[in-house]
């Protein structure tokens, strides 16, 4: 029997799901490259920011560099052991087992940028973080 046939399924995360509360555990997610900055001159860092998306989502991942330059737009990622982070109350996914599985054919839906939410601690529950509602932020006061 061949080790292909031995190997485990696994179990994947879609990118709507992707909260605070699965920080510090690994996922694995599969997913469409939508946008790269790893050839981008300006960015001195040692990693990329990919955008990544499936039919639920899209969200950041943080690559090294050096692995983001072997990634196209268009490729289909499968991301194991993937950690998410964060950072700055936003989350990315970070690192992980990055294979390449195929290209261009994902749905994928770009509206829904899980990295853009703002995750704020709850009022009632500290110790939980929640979504903050753009719509809900207070409106500038007019200045006197």
């Amino acid at each position: 029997m061949s080790s292909r046939s031995q190997t485990k399924k696994l179990t994947l995360t879609r990118v709507k799901d992707l909260s605070p509360a699965l920080c510090n555990k690994e996922i694995n997610v599969k997913a469409i490259v939508l946008e790269s900055n790893a050839k981008d001159e300006a960015n001195a860092s040692n990693n990329a920011t990919l955008l990544v998306g499936d039919d639920s989502g899209c969200v950041s991942l943080v690559l090294p560099k050096t692995a983001a330059l072997h990634v196209r737009l268009g490729d289909i990622l499968q991301l194991a052991s993937t950690q998410l982070v964060l950072k700055s109350n936003r989350v990315y996914l970070w690192g992980g087992k990055v294979e390449r599985v195929g290209e261009f054919l994902l749905l994928f839906k770009e509206s829904a940028n899980i990295s853009n939410i703002t995750w704020v601690k709850d009022p009632k529950n500290p110790d939980v973080l929640v979504r903050r509602n753009p719509a809900k932020r207070p409106k500038p006061q007019a200045a006197k």
